[in-house]
């Protein structure tokens, strides 16, 4: 399980949508996995989205692809915590 934060912090991702690794001009392609659920975070600001990747944590930071009907969505992997890494909120 690993964090995607897209490009466009507006832009929220549609859940169970397929992740690739590469834009091909014709199908089919490499699936990587899937977006498990996705929300706009008026804490951060931003959507942010989990998704199931193969090796998903080694591929934090890195752009990947989801294509959509009308158009394609960059996102970044991220790690799936957003806010308060640490865990000082829950000692406070």
């Amino acid at each position: 399980m690993v964090g995607l934060l897209t490009k466009d912090p507006n832009e929220i991702l549609e859940e169970g949508s397929q992740i690739v690794a590469e834009i091909k001009k014709n199908p089919p392609m490499n699936m990587l996995g899937h977006v498990t659920s996705s929300y706009f975070s008026p804490n951060l600001n931003k959507s942010i989205a989990l998704a199931v990747i193969k090796n998903g944590k080694n591929l934090k930071g890195k752009t990947l692809y989801i294509p959509m009907k009308k158009k394609v969505i960059e996102v970044i992997v991220s790690d799936s915590i957003f806010l308060d890494k640490a865990g000082s909120r829950l000692n406070a």
